[in-house]
């Protein structure tokens, strides 16, 4: 049975959710979600600067059967680079940039056998198994994705 279409769908849920962001003002596009929080563009970055970190340093190496090389992140100043990263490109840009690095991945993690899905790979630091990230990544994209959707409901900015 094949049950990689419905692994991968909820990495794809992303994808729509943030092409929709288009349309929102831009005093929401770039206003804080709540006091002392990102806003939906940096939020935006995160999202896009650690896919693109888990693409080259986790996802490609897996598909192509070679070791990966995790470097060890101090996670305060990822986060505060991938805001400033944010702050720094263009609406649409960051948006298509975003999108095209989860297609890149879920290019790539349709590449891993499905067998090999529960297979735990050594980082470096520890293990990780596709399924393992994929839930991982599904926790994350909800947490900020539900945010953004408070955020933009509530009228906020």
């Amino acid at each position: 049975m094949n049950d990689m279409p419905e692994k991968l769908a909820p990495m794809c849920e992303l994808i729509d959710e943030v092409k929709a962001l288009a349309d929102i003002p831009e005093d929401q596009w770039t206003g804080a979600i709540a006091e002392g929080k990102w806003s939906p563009q940096e939020i935006i970055g995160h999202i896009m600067l650690w896919d693109k970190h888990f693409l080259e340093h986790a996802i490609r190496p897996m598909a192509a059967k070679e070791p990966m090389d995790m470097p060890k992140v101090e996670l305060d100043e990822f986060n505060r680079e991938a805001a400033a990263f944010a702050r720094s490109q263009g609406r649409q840009e960051l948006i298509d940039q975003t999108v095209r690095c989860r297609e890149q991945i879920i290019g790539e993690l349709k590449r891993i056998p499905e067998d090999d899905y529960a297979t735990e790979y050594n980082t470096g630091s520890g293990k990780l198994s596709v399924d393992e990230y994929l839930a991982d990544l599904y926790w994350h994209d909800r947490h900020h994705m539900n945010q953004i959707k408070h955020y933009i409901a509530n009228g906020q900015n």
